[in-house]
């Protein structure tokens, strides 16, 4: 049998989605006396059972060792996401709930993705989960500097979506505040817009550039850009990721009847670094990400599928929003929902709008 789904029969099709959409409803290893009453076609469930055995030797099926009936594996189940699902399209009171949950939430980026995740988690009954934006993906707005000591200066750098970062940073001379503001404004000129990820790419840049050492100005916003943004950060602790309704994956059949699955799929939900690096892997594509299984390489989430998409500010990704859950979920409802609500959620912070339909 072919493992290309293009160039699977139509009846073929038909089984396996069957098949999937069986064991998603039930949660129990499919029969074909079972499939005989949910497919179109009027197969007989001996046509079913050698088409099953077919699927199962090609790999779209397996066959639990306790039990005569069928169910999807990973390849199974990517199939079924690719090809063979149907649309489901979100209802009016779905896309109000959304929209509702971050209004007035003045555009600031944390609140709003995460107020989304929170009824993203309660629409789907899976867990939410939002990439919040890195240092990188802000984009600079503003820098100011406030003298603090002779040797110490207080950077408060302001992001476009309202985000404020600051941080103390050591100077060689003592610049009083009116130098100091002279270089905020500099390089406020420089580099406002930017993300800080091209900041700090335009900084790098600039430190091979000789420049006369009468323009005083400029070396020393280049110091002091240096100092502030050419900073590495500390690994990860997992604070850039927000997960709201785990438990919710923990109380599904799949895992509250396996104490061992629920235990390692606990740790992978505390290690927090895993994840974000998962997310962030897939932070500039503008399209979908659907993990199935082992797709997500992440221990003790071997049994759970991830649903993904990244939100943006003016065509610029911020992070990634979307949906964790076991692979027996309803792909077509949470596909729908992770999409909608990346799309509104980038249209609200890119123009303040949420009262308008992203697409």
């Amino acid at each position: 049998m072919a493992t290309n789904p293009t160039d699977l029969s139509a009846r073929t099709q038909d089984v396996l989605r069957a098949v999937v959409n069986t064991f998603i409803e039930t949660g129990e290893p499919v029969g074909s006396r079972t499939l005989s009453k949910k497919i179109p076609l009027s197969l007989s469930p001996a046509t079913i059972r050698n088409i099953m055995s077919d699927l199962a030797e090609a790999g779209f099926l397996s066959k639990p060792h306790a039990s005569a009936g069928r169910l999807p594996t990973d390849l199974g189940y990517r199939v079924f996401v690719d090809a063979l699902m149907n649309i489901h399209h979100i209802t009016r009171e779905e896309r109000e709930s959304i929209q509702r949950s971050y209004a007035h939430r003045m555009a600031q980026v944390e609140q709003v993705v995460t107020q989304a995740s929170r009824i993203l988690s309660e629409l789907t009954q899976q867990a939410g989960v939002v990439l919040l934006p890195g240092r990188d993906q802000l984009f600079f707005q503003n820098i100011q500097f406030i003298r603090m000591s002779s040797e110490n200066v207080l950077v408060v750098i302001v992001s476009k979506s309202g985000v404020v970062q600051n941080r103390v940073v050591p100077i060689d001379e003592d610049l009083d505040q009116e130098k100091l503001n002279r270089i905020s404004h500099y390089l406020n000129e420089e580099y406002g817009g930017l993300s800080l990820r091209e900041v700090r790419a335009r900084v790098l840049e600039r430190m091979g550039e000789e420049r006369d050492n009468l323009d005083m100005l400029y070396n020393r916003a280049g110091e002091l850009s240096r100092r502030t943004f050419l900073v590495d950060d500390e690994e990860d602790d997992g604070e850039g990721l927000f997960v709201d309704g785990a438990s919710r994956v923990f109380t599904q059949p799949e895992f509250a009847d396996d104490f061992e699955k629920l235990q390692n799929l606990y740790q992978a939900f505390e290690e927090k670094g895993k994840l974000i690096r998962l997310l962030d892997g897939y932070l500039n594509s503008p399209d979908l990400t659907v993990l199935i299984g082992s797709e997500n390489d992440i221990d003790g989430m071997e049994d759970c599928s991830v649903v993904a998409r990244s939100y943006f500010i003016d065509d610029r990704p911020l992070g990634t929003i979307g949906i964790i859950g076991p692979k027996r979920m309803r792909y077509d409802r949470v596909v729908s929902l992770v999409e909608w609500t990346a799309d509104a959620v980038s249209h609200y912070l890119s123009h303040g709008d949420h009262r308008i339909d992203p697409k």
